[in-house]
């Protein structure tokens, strides 16, 4: 008896985890969005799906800016007003220009985007960049299906410990990357609101050097991570990979200053406000390249 339950138990075929979605699962998703399906009946594919956004929505409110959502290459808007309500994502509008929670939005909302730009889908960071395993962090840490924690939230409390400023985060697994950043520009801007009020802020642009792995091949050796500082609190707006020639014109920075400032990779500034002053500390090394 004891013999044949073994003979059962070794026929039985193991457990595997959910495959990790692709570009044609999401392309899907976003076909069922754009009919009449929501975050509730997608979780036949992407089971929590309605929970881990609640998470990233608050999250994204802790730690992010808000970011547009109008890619000025692409000339189109990244997700849909239609996808993006249907996973309860917030959208608004500001002085003529949409925007949402950064956070939430260069999450999931990139994965759902279909948006065609000159360097591929922008689901393209989470999808085949592999940033979670180049950091030394287990493979679909940053993804829908992580195996501890939740997608947004696993990413801010890499990210936070990434420039040297760690905290906890709810639902986060407890993640220790391999790497850190090895410097950054930081602007100093100060702008006047309509109604007199003064807001000053640092806007940091942070480098990041990705492991090689085996067997995998990309252009893009650094995590590029774009926040601001106010008020001693880090907010995100975006983290995406960047191969040399971009880093090096980031190393290059020089100080100065200068009566404009024009918010990057998709910065959410209130059109009403207006810079009173601007001024760039230029690139700061805080370690050597290895």
């Amino acid at each position: 008896m004891r013999n044949a339950l073994l003979i059962l138990f070794l026929a039985l075929p193991a457990y595997a985890a959910p495959a990790k979605p692709g570009y044609e699962a999401f392309a899907r998703l976003h076909a069922r969005l754009m009919d009449k399906d929501t975050a509730k009946t997608l979780e036949d594919e992407l089971p929590g799906l309605r929970r881990n956004l609640k998470k990233a929505r608050t999250v994204s409110d802790l730690y992010w800016t808000d970011c547009t959502i109008f890619d000025e290459l692409a000339k189109a808007e990244i997700l849909e007003e239609k996808a993006m309500k249907a996973l309860g994502i917030p959208r608004a509008v500001t002085g003529g220009v949409a925007h949402a929670p950064a956070g939430v939005m260069h999450t999931y909302g990139y994965l759902f985007s279909q948006l065609k730009t000159a360097y591929g889908l922008k689901g393209k960071r989470w999808i085949e960049s592999r940033l979670d395993e180049r950091l030394g962090l287990p493979e679909g840490t940053f993804g829908p299906l992580a195996p501890e924690g939740e997608f947004a939230s696993n990413l801010t409390a890499v990210l936070l410990k990434l420039i040297g400023a760690p905290a906890k985060v709810a639902h986060a697994a407890d993640l220790v990357p391999a790497e850190k950043s090895i410097g950054r520009v930081e602007q100093r801007v100060t702008w006047k609101t309509p109604d007199g009020k003064t807001v000053k802020a640092s806007v940091f642009t942070h480098l990041v050097p990705l492991m090689p792995l085996p067997g995998f091949e990309s252009p893009d050796i650094f995590l590029l991570i774009y926040e601001v500082e106010r008020d001693g609190r880090h907010r995100f707006t975006t983290a995406f990979p960047v191969g040399k020639d971009f880093a090096d014109g980031v190393m290059a920075t020089k100080p100065g200053k200068e009566a404009a400032f024009k918010p990057r990779f998709n910065l959410f500034v209130d059109p009403a406000w207006t810079v009173a002053e601007q001024e760039s500390l230029g690139w700061r090394a805080d370690t050597k390249l290895p």
